[in-house]
């Protein structure tokens, strides 16, 4: 498994700060990144992180996330499930699941979650290479932050089982190249959902998944150059 850094973004409270550490420190993870704030040098937090101030100790500060993500090599964004988002959303499940299976190919792994009053911005979620969100019976009233880290941390700890390997990487730009010439020639533009889901899915496919695609591609541009003639 790759090594996990949870990244907070302006947050307000110390103790929401504390609370995440100590769920961090529970499921076995200790890299953590703070953006524009010092909450995570409140006394507030030190109380809450009961037996993980050394979390809070030695936790990194950014002046901007595009900073704190700088040197990782995939970036998974928190974010409210929200009418019209043509991103696709992952489930913490999904998301480590992801994570999993490109084992080998990453080695820093971010998992970005933003200030407890609005989130993360539209310009923060653009540097997240997948975006995932907690699906909720009930928004309101909403996960605090350390119950949603408790969640993802459980998640990407249960997550280091073997996993298929990751697709050759000559095997996924031919998949690439081709998936594309196939949108073009469906007539499916740049800002389709199905174009965009396409994207944002490729690059977490096993080699299974790779060859299962390209003989799916097969047999759909058969059928389109049959229907043609």
């Amino acid at each position: 498994m790759a090594e996990l850094y949870f990244i907070l973004v302006a947050p307000a409270r110390g103790e929401n700060v504390g609370a995440a550490a100590r769920a961090m420190n529970t499921m076995g993870f200790e890299r953590l990144r703070v953006v524009g704030s010092e909450a995570h040098n409140s006394e507030e937090a030190q109380w809450l992180a009961h037996g993980s101030q050394h979390i809070l100790a030695q936790a990194q500060g950014f002046e901007t996330l595009a900073e704190a993500v700088a040197d990782l090599d995939l970036v998974l964004a928190t974010t409210a499930r929200k009418r019209g988002d043509k991103r696709r959303l992952h489930s913490p499940s999904e998301a480590a699941g992801r994570v999993r299976a490109l084992a080998g190919s990453v080695e820093k792994v971010g998992l970005v979650f933003g200030c407890e009053a609005s989130g993360l911005s539209n310009a923060d979620l653009a540097l997240a290479d997948l975006l995932t969100t907690i699906p909720l019976a009930n928004p309101y009233p909403s996960l605090n932050l350390g119950q949603a880290i408790m969640l993802y941390a459980y998640e990407f700890s249960q997550a280091t089982l073997p996993t298929e390997p990751v697709a050759d990487e000559a095997q996924f730009s031919a998949l690439k190249a081709r998936s594309m010439r196939l949108m073009d020639r469906l007539a499916v533009n740049e800002e389709e959902a199905l174009r965009r889901w396409l994207a944002d899915s490729l690059g977490t496919l096993s080699q299974r998944d790779v060859a299962m695609l390209h003989l799916l591609m097969g047999d759909i541009e058969k059928a389109i150059t049959t229907k043609g003639e």
